[in-house]
């Protein structure tokens, strides 16, 4: 463990200045990391559909194969816009707002791997039905198994990742009896 702490330690990320921060800049390496309130709303909408077009996919099969196959890809696609939000507009955020304590940074990198390990059973899963569906057999057990796969990777994102992102909110004022994290 010793080599992956100094690793870790060298790669949490410096304190960004948000005092001069301006909403209109292009997002790129220099952009400020900001929190954004309606980030987890977009997020979990997104999973919501997602659920509800896998559960849609049977009955499609049914009707239309080649349809049902196009949809299975076109699910994966919506998984990676999710994952490419996360990535973009979460991270960041809990990377500032957590790097400060290198334990803590250690923990959230570890979290990300463990939510990347999620979201890649997840895909497999997909891939495995537009499989099923490409080469005709019946894609239940596949429904099945993405559906399985999407409500462990939800389930982990919001009581873990997401939750860790709402208490990185400016706006929200700590218990007085919180504990509070020394900035350096």
């Amino acid at each position: 463990m010793g080599k992956e702490d100094v690793v870790l330690d060298r790669a949490a990320p410096a304190p960004v200045d948000r005092a001069n921060a301006t909403q209109s800049e292009a997002f790129d390496w220099r952009t400020p990391v900001r929190f954004d309130p309606t980030l987890l709303k977009k997020l979990i909408r997104g999973h919501e559909t997602l659920q509800t077009r896998l559960t849609a996919l049977p009955p499609v099969f049914k009707s239309n194969r080649a349809e049902a196959c196009r949809e299975a890809h076109d699910c994966a696609a919506q998984l990676h816009e999710l994952r490419r939000a996360e990535a973009l507009w979460l991270y960041p955020v809990l990377s500032r707002g957590l790097g400060a304590d290198p334990p803590v940074w250690r923990q959230l990198v570890k979290l990300r791997f463990v939510m990347n390990g999620c979201a890649r059973h997840l895909l497999r899963s997909l891939e495995d039905l537009a499989r099923a569906a490409s080469d005709a057999t019946d894609i239940k057990p596949a429904t099945g198994a993405a559906l399985k796969a999407l409500a462990e990777y939800r389930q982990r994102n919001e009581t873990e990742l997401y939750a860790l992102y709402e208490l990185m909110d400016p706006r929200a004022a700590l218990p007085v009896n919180a504990p509070r994290l020394q900035r350096k």
